[in-house]
């Protein structure tokens, strides 16, 4: 690597590893809490990141022009970028693996664990448990809860309402295959739990640009990418899902989303035993 910014987050890391000793005592702390906070970069605001550091906005900026970059915008796009790319089709992720050849399943499943230890690691970072709490108390507290999975995380919707139906939060599943409900179903009142990850599709934006004169509160768990466009109408869980072999598990939004759904079921005081296990 030269003088220039990193190319990538291997890059910055190194790049953060060399000067690290040698940066005065206020680019130390920027260095030290871009370093344990990797996940948060994508969508922190200068504020953010000086409020986190405890450091003056000044020293980030000075900060991410000492790492190459011409100022925080273009250091913080380096953390967004692999959420704006385009994803690799399944067909050309079932060609990645059978490139591997025959008696490669262990070795797939082995790589499968590992992203989800390390997706669920960077969930411990990314999640800020007084926004965590935030979300429990704005879904505990709505008169309905509308449960919306977009694309493939409708699985993980039906999971979450599964739960709560089981507990007697009311909540209404939308749509077979993840697809968005109308606006005119969403009232004064209610709460809408959106779980969405990129890439962004235009239907979402205009859905939660709609939602908005209903009042309604809105939780999201995404990704980076879903939450730098969600960030002024939604209260974001935001998670950064390791891959394996150009797969995403979603191994910490299953856990997230559960791990929510239970604290809002007994911030409502529900006192009904479950009818099964489950």
């Amino acid at each position: 690597m030269d003088g220039g910014a990193p190319l990538n987050t291997d890059q910055f890391v190194e790049r953060l590893q060399q000067l690290h000793d040698s940066l005065p005592r206020r680019l130390r702390q920027c260095a030290d809490y871009a370093a344990r906070h990797q996940a948060r970069l994508a969508q922190a605001t200068v504020a953010d990141f000086a409020r986190g550091a405890g450091v003056p906005a000044s020293a980030v900026v000075r900060f991410s022009q000492v790492m190459g970059f011409s100022g925080y915008a273009e250091m913080r796009n380096l953390f967004r970028s692999p959420f704006l790319m385009p994803r690799p089709d399944y067909a050309e992720r079932l060609a990645e693996l059978r490139q591997r050849g025959q008696g490669q399943s262990v070795g797939l499943l082995v790589d499968f664990i590992e992203a989800a230890r390390q997706s669920l690691d960077r969930m411990a970072d990314s999640v800020d448990p007084a926004e965590f709490d935030l979300a429990v108390r704005k879904l505990a507290r709505a008169g309905l809860i509308h449960n919306i999975g977009f694309g493939r995380c409708f699985a993980i919707s039906a999971q979450v309402g599964h739960g709560w139906d089981r507990m007697e939060v009311p909540q209404v599943l939308h749509g077979a295959v993840g697809d968005l409900p109308g606006v005119q179903a969403i009232r004064p009142g209610d709460a809408v739990l959106l779980m969405a990850i990129s890439p962004i599709g235009q239907e979402l934006l205009e859905f939660v640009a709609a939602l908005r004169p209903s009042g309604a509160a809105l939780v999201a768990i995404c990704d980076p990418g879903v939450a730098m466009h969600l960030r002024q109408r939604a209260l974001c869980l935001v998670l950064t899902e390791a891959e394996a072999a150009g797969f995403r598990p979603l191994s910490s939004m299953m856990t997230l989303s559960i791990a929510l759904s239970a604290a809002v079921a007994a911030t409502r005081g529900a006192d009904r035993p479950l009818d099964s296990a489950g």
